[in-house]
């Protein structure tokens, strides 16, 4: 039979290893973008891409990108290169801010969702 104070040792001892391990994360999120979040170009891009922490199922996901003034710019179906990874094309974009707002289901079947910003031109053109 174990006393009580073993049993206290061990709980503690497992209750450390639990909150040493750190959170799990089982949903897709955003491991890069092209263009990068919150970053400035010069050109404006023709399209947009997403790189995920995991696959996504594409029939579930979407990706929208919107002007300054809330016009939607992207165009055309999404396209999914790889299993982590989708792209969406967009319409001739002039200076100034964009969002891309994106929603996945991944593999596992947690959706997750998020804004993303960037800047066609100088920072200053965006203001």
């Amino acid at each position: 039979m174990c006393s009580w104070s073993t049993v206290r040792r061990l709980s503690g001892a497992l209750a450390f290893l639990v909150a040493a391990s750190g959170p799990a994360s089982p949903h897709a999120f955003v491991e890069a973008s092209v263009p990068a979040d919150r970053s400035t170009v010069r050109e404006a891009p023709g399209e947009v891409t997403i790189r995920f922490t995991e696959s996504v199922e594409l029939e579930f996901s979407r990706i929208t990108v919107k002007s300054g003034g809330g016009e939607t710019v992207s165009t055309g179906p999404i396209r999914q290169p790889s299993g982590n990874t989708l792209r969406v094309g967009l319409k001739p974009l002039g200076p100034g801010s964009y969002t891309i707002e994106w929603r996945v289901l991944s593999v596992d079947t947690h959706v997750t969702d998020g804004v993303l910003r960037f800047t066609v031109g100088s920072a200053r053109s965006s203001r």
